[in-house]
């Protein structure tokens, strides 16, 4: 995302709560926007500090499977899921 670019969101996990860290890289640059622990949906907006890699990292603590839907609008050049 380029700096100021806005993203709208909204994901939800199917099969119980969550971590996540939404958070930006690149250029020497990071930040963490908003950490979560045993959240089941989140949604709002995502405005970029600075121009790089901004995004989810989702973890699931439980020990059952988790199936994460992230819908995402606004302006943003590329969605890539990292394994």
């Amino acid at each position: 995302m380029e700096e100021g670019a806005v993203a709208t969101f909204a994901w939800s996990s199917d099969g119980g709560p969550i971590n996540f860290d939404t958070h930006g890289d690149g250029n020497g640059n990071s930040i963490s926007y908003e950490k979560g622990r045993g959240v089941p949906e989140d949604e709002g907006e995502l405005e970029a500090a600075f121009t790089g890699n901004h995004g989810w990292f989702f973890r699931n603590r439980n020990d059952y499977e988790v199936t994460v839907v992230l819908r995402i609008g606004g302006d943003y050049g590329e969605l890539k899921r990292m394994m």
